[in-house]
């Protein structure tokens, strides 16, 4: 017997796309939802267990501050010139250091003066001191040889009170000349010092002024602050700065970091498309707030601990510039060793063709 085959009913052939797409649509919600909850777990907490530091190029920084009121007459540098030890590059006018300058001149000259009167007046009692000791040696003597003939009767008690008078006043001035020779000692003493304080403190301040020319204590270049001839700066406040040394990075770490870190360890630094290796050269035990661009209204604001990393090769950063660090991987690795590679390559092919001429 032929066995019928049963038509789909036309109601259920529409509902099975409605099936389809309704799952399609829940599949789709929940990779969404698993998406953005993995996104904002990563956003908030992902510091604390992946490397992924906020950090700034910096370089080594010699600051030239006004140590008082002074007044910019001469600008020998440009920002970013590249500068040598000692080479000029302001020279400032100061009448306050001027004016303390010529304070302490005059102090000098009359602390000098002083002395001289003293030493003086010491020369003129060490002389007179013999002379008043012999006196009281004389005198004294005088009236043991008249005290046996007074009480004999031989000699007036008047002579013999003359006597005693003329002892006590020898004896007197020799105990006066002592002590104000002894005096006279500890003030020359005291001025002394106060001439060498004084001395001093104009020989520094002439030192430091020489004439207002300032030069740069350390090579480098120039940073981002240049003054302006007529520019008038008080004390503290800083003029310019020159830059040295080779960069690196300060690295801010969430305080509660569940990384491993160790010193020595080696990290990529990011910025944009540009990739370098470096490593944790020192986790400095300090922290302090981010700065104002790292950043956001999602974070409370808190300190993080700073790290410095250093650079394997040169640094392909300008100074200032945001940067990220990571741990390198592979991707990374392989980059970086192409970039090497092709960067030497070229330095042979620029030595063969420099040989060659």
């Amino acid at each position: 017997m032929r066995k019928l085959r049963q038509r789909p009913r036309s109601d259920t052939l529409q509902n099975q796309p409605r099936r389809q797409n309704r799952a399609m649509g829940r599949f789709i919600y929940l990779l969404l939802l698993a998406g953005l909850m993995i996104g904002i777990s990563n956003y908030v907490w992902g510091d604390r267990i992946f490397l992924r530091a906020d950090g700034l190029i910096l370089r080594e920084r010699t600051h030239v501050a006004a140590t008082s009121i002074v007044r910019i007459e001469e600008v020998a540098v440009r920002r970013g010139q590249r500068v040598s030890q000692g080479d000029l590059l302001l020279k400032i006018g100061s009448s306050e250091l001027l004016d303390r300058i010529a304070d302490y001149s005059t102090r000098n000259a009359e602390l000098a003066e002083r002395e001289a009167a003293l030493r003086t007046r010491e020369n003129l009692v060490t002389e007179l001191l013999p002379l008043a000791e012999q006196r009281k040696t004389q005198t004294q003597r005088a009236v043991k040889e008249l005290e046996g003939p007074a009480k004999e009767g031989v000699v007036t008690s008047q002579r013999f009170e003359e006597a005693t008078i003329a002892a006590y006043a020898a004896k007197t001035e020799f105990v006066r000349l002592s002590a104000e020779k002894s005096g006279l000692a500890k003030e020359i003493n005291a001025l002394r010092a106060a001439r060498g304080h004084s001395a001093e403190a104009l020989d520094n301040l002439e030192q430091h002024y020489r004439e207002g020319i300032i030069t740069a204590a350390k090579s480098g270049s120039i940073g981002e602050q240049v003054p302006s001839v007529g520019e008038v700066f008080k004390a503290g406040d800083p003029i310019l700065s020159v830059i040295s040394g080779d960069p690196y990075v300060l690295a801010y770490l969430p305080p509660s970091y569940l990384f491993q870190l160790d010193q020595g360890m080696a990290v990529t630094v990011q910025s944009g498309r540009i990739t370098a290796l470096g490593f944790i050269a020192e986790i400095l035990p300090v922290s302090q707030l981010v700065p104002p661009e790292f950043q956001n209204t999602f974070k409370p604001d808190q300190t993080f601990q700073l790290v410095r990393v250093e650079f394997e090769g040169s640094s392909p950063f300008p100074t200032s510039a945001n940067v990220l660090v990571t741990r390198p991987g592979l991707k990374e690795k392989l980059w970086v060793w192409i970039e090497r590679l092709t960067g030497a390559t070229k330095e042979a092919e620029n030595a063969v063709a420099q040989s060659k001429l």
